[in-house]
């Protein structure tokens, strides 16, 4: 597990939270618009190193820049527009605080990091805070290991511009992800494709026994096109935190099966921390299909004056609500939080 925990104060739309958030492997957030889902997401996305400057491969943003662009500017990463930001993590056991303004450079603190490394050398100490051993690829290592999805055109555009720099679609083609994700895609349509190529644009190459056809990656509709530019940066990257909000926009709900049952063996075979949010009754119903191992849900509230607070439910007690014909959705009243 990458992130074991997170408290929010003066973040987003969050003031505070009555109590810290624990995940697990596999979490997914539900609760109704405004309960503080995206924040939550948001506030996680700025791991592990949100400097500006150090830029993500499939955004050629840092962190911080990705989501002042996706929210319309870094005043709207504070409560109400001015103050203070404050979000304190637990990962590998250790507290990592991140504070910022509407203006300043995030500013990181790592439990038994002295901060004179931290100010002096940051990337270098967050890459030994992780575990990883400073060299050539640490840059590349930190990148990789959180990976955020947000509902939005923009940001898929970016990703997808991206993947035609050389430096990207070289690497991507390296890992054999180009190969790996036709494979994953021809389980969700009726076609039978053997590789992703790259240009001029993003198409599948289609071997007939008589013939060979390039199909247009963009006229297999939006929800396919979403899902193949996220997998194939997804399995090239490897990443060890996935975030994923509104996790079925634009996907037909037999797509929203396929790609959770990928991402729950993906999880299995590379040892990712999945955590998603949805407002889909047919994502929790997959989700309770599938039984990930190591599954919690929690259900999130904002209180009147901008407290969050949230509830938790493992699959048992999920199972035994719909069992009930209740709505997970709209359970906040029922469950008293």
């Amino acid at each position: 597990m990458f992130v074991k925990q997170v408290n929010i104060q003066e973040f987003r739309g969050i003031k505070n939270c009555n109590n810290p958030l624990e995940f697990s492997d596999f979490t997914v957030l539900i609760g109704r618009n405004n309960s503080g889902k995206s924040s939550v997401l948001e506030a996680l996305s700025l791991l592990p190193f949100p400097h500006t400057g150090f830029r993500l491969p499939y955004y050629n943003e840092s962190r911080t820049e990705l989501l002042a662009q996706l929210l319309g500017g870094k005043s709207s990463l504070v409560y109400a527009y001015s103050g203070f930001a404050k979000i304190e993590y637990v990962i590998k056991d250790k507290k990592w605080t991140l504070s910022f303004d509407e203006r300043s450079e995030p500013k990181l603190e790592i439990e038994n990091i002295p901060p004179e490394h931290m100010l002096s050398n940051p990337q270098n100490s967050t890459a030994k805070a992780l575990g990883i051993l400073p060299g050539i690829e640490t840059t590349r290592e930190i990148n990789r290991m959180v990976f955020f999805i947000p509902n939005d055109t923009s940001f898929l555009e970016k990703i997808s511009s991206a993947m035609q720099e050389v430096s990207n679609r070289d690497f991507i083609i390296k890992t054999g992800a180009h190969v790996r994700v036709a494979k994953l895609i021809n389980d969700c349509v009726d076609d039978e494709y053997s590789e992703v190529l790259f240009s001029p644009e993003l198409r599948f190459r289609k071997e007939l026994p008589d013939n060979i056809f390039y199909i247009k990656i963009k006229d297999l509709g939006d929800g396919i096109k979403k899902i193949i530019l996220l997998f194939l940066w997804l399995e090239a990257l490897k990443p060890a935190l996935i975030l994923w909000d509104d996790f079925e926009g634009s996907a037909h709900p037999s797509l929203i099966s396929k790609v959770l049952s990928w991402l729950e063996k993906r999880r299995k075979d590379y040892n990712w921390q999945i955590i998603l949010a949805t407002h889909s009754i047919d994502v929790l119903n997959t989700i309770l299909d599938l039984k990930p191992v190591d599954t919690k849900v929690i259900q999130l509230k904002k209180t009147t004056n901008d407290v969050l607070i949230h509830k938790n439910l493992d699959l048992e007690e999920l199972e035994n609500l719909f069992d009930a014909n209740q709505d997970p959705r709209k359970l906040v009243d029922l469950l008293e939080i």
